[in-house]
């Protein structure tokens, strides 16, 4: 890309914390064979339409997990975005003024890549970039079809008692006519710059979904994740 030619830019974001409360050095974990971190980057560096590829981290030693010093932008996290309760948004506005103020470009959008998304393809990423600049929502974020349903099988607490998670005006004589329901997945949210720099939740009103497969959206967050794939990890 010609830098001078340019007026607003694609950046993919893979964000790594050193704490993990739910695997300990979590992202030090190697699947075969790579730190999961280098194998984001090198997902997000792989896509021609995305100018730069950013690590984010408040850990140097996660910042030198990738090799990928010439084609990784990285930027060393502020503490105060860095915490356990630290929500992602405030750390992708950061990762998008310092970017721009680096650069000299403004960002279009931004390819949100984490690094717990181990069977992660390329080509899920160039897919869910085609329907987004053909539908330009303010997020498109990956989902797969949820085997669990809020309207016909989870309960949760309101007061003394319990009532289904999810209420419809319809009646809902069966679990397969009840309204569609999706789980979030990480293998890959676009979110516009608009939606980031204005927007004060995670998930805007303009939101599209990507759908994917369980089995594409597998992450390593909790031990019995890695128990599935125990034979291709390791620890760096």
């Amino acid at each position: 890309m010609n830098k001078k030619n340019l007026s607003s830019v694609d950046i993919a974001l893979v964000a790594a914390r050193l704490g993990s409360k739910g695997i300990k050095r979590k992202n030090f974990i190697k699947f075969k064979k790579n730190y999961i971190v280098d194998n984001a980057v090198k997902i997000g560096i792989s896509i021609k339409s995305i100018y730069k590829t950013i690590l984010s981290s408040d850990s140097l030693d996660i910042l030198n997990l990738t090799k990928n010093n010439k084609k990784v932008f990285k930027i060393l996290r502020s503490k105060h975005i860095s915490r356990d309760i630290t929500p992602m948004l405030p750390v992708m506005k950061d990762t998008i003024i310092k970017f721009e103020n680096f650069y000299n470009i403004k960002v279009k959008n931004l390819i949100l890549l984490d690094p717990t998304s181990i069977y992660r393809k390329k080509k899920n990423i160039t897919d869910a970039i085609k329907i987004f600049n053909k539908k330009k929502p303010d997020l498109l974020i990956s989902v797969f079809p949820s085997p669990h349903d809020p309207y016909f099988s989870i309960l949760e607490r309101k007061g003394k008692y319990y009532s289904m998670c999810k209420s419809s005006t319809k009646i809902i004589g069966s679990r397969q006519k009840s309204k569609p329901v999706y789980n979030i997945s990480t293998v890959v949210w676009i979110y516009s710059r608009k939606s980031i720099m204005k927007e004060k939740t995670r998930i805007p009103k303009k939101t599209l979904i990507f759908q994917l497969t369980e089995d594409e959206s597998l992450e390593l967050n909790t031990i019995d994740d890695i128990n599935k794939v125990k034979k291709f990890i390791k620890y760096g």
